[in-house]
């Protein structure tokens, strides 16, 4: 009986050793998932930071080519001022860093506030933008704000096509946007330093016009 009852204590506290084994290796496996979580998120930042550090440097690089390019083709000015000078010189440099113009575009998209395409159901709905460059997309936005869309309802339908005339690029209105277009986006592109003062880029606009 004393026997029996031995090893049943023993079995017992053996039992008990056990349970608390199991429970600290489940804290463990526990405590090590967390800490595995914790470096898989640290990972994730890293490689995060790492993608924007190696877009940022082949900008960088491109930037360089860039204006490598202007020098040789002797767009390039100490001071950029007028709009035509800013344009001669974006003009450089977008085969580099806007090849596509969407930059230009996106830019002419936030000086005016109104989506492109949203501007032009019908074209939309069969397609038209959806291979467009960014040059192609700024025609329909510049044309759409300065008064340059002609509307013609498609035969057998109750929509409306847009046709597209000439801007008319003397106005006033036109030019301060193409200015102000031009002068931002090469802001955008990291050549703010090229850039003169609003007020000696205006008093040169007028020089030039009146040459």
């Amino acid at each position: 009986m004393r026997d029996r009852v031995r090893a049943a204590v023993q079995a017992f506290c053996e039992g008990q050793d056990l349970r608390a084994r199991l429970d600290v290796s489940e804290y463990e496996r526990s405590l090590a998932e967390q800490v595995l979580e914790l470096k898989g998120r640290e990972c994730e930042g890293l490689r995060r930071e790492l993608d924007e550090r190696d877009s940022q440097m082949r900008f960088l690089y491109a930037r360089a080519d860039a204006l490598s390019s202007a020098l040789t083709l002797k767009e390039f000015s100490p001071g950029l001022s007028t709009t035509e000078e800013m344009k001669r010189f974006y003009g450089a440099l977008s085969r580099s860093l806007d090849p596509d113009g969407f930059t230009l575009h996106r830019m002419a998209e936030r000086l005016t506030g109104v989506d492109t395409v949203g501007l032009f159901p019908y074209e939309d709905a069969c397609g038209m933008f959806e291979a467009a460059s960014g040059q192609e997309l700024l025609k329909y936005l510049t044309a759409y704000c300065f008064d340059a869309v002609e509307w013609e309802v498609v035969p057998g339908t109750a929509c409306e096509k847009a046709v597209l005339g000439a801007v008319d690029a003397s106005t006033p209105e036109y030019r301060q946007f193409e200015h102000q277009l031009y002068k931002n986006v090469l802001e955008r592109m990291g050549f703010e330093g090229l850039l003169v003062s609003e007020q000696a880029g205006q008093t040169a606009e007028v020089v030039t016009m009146a040459m």
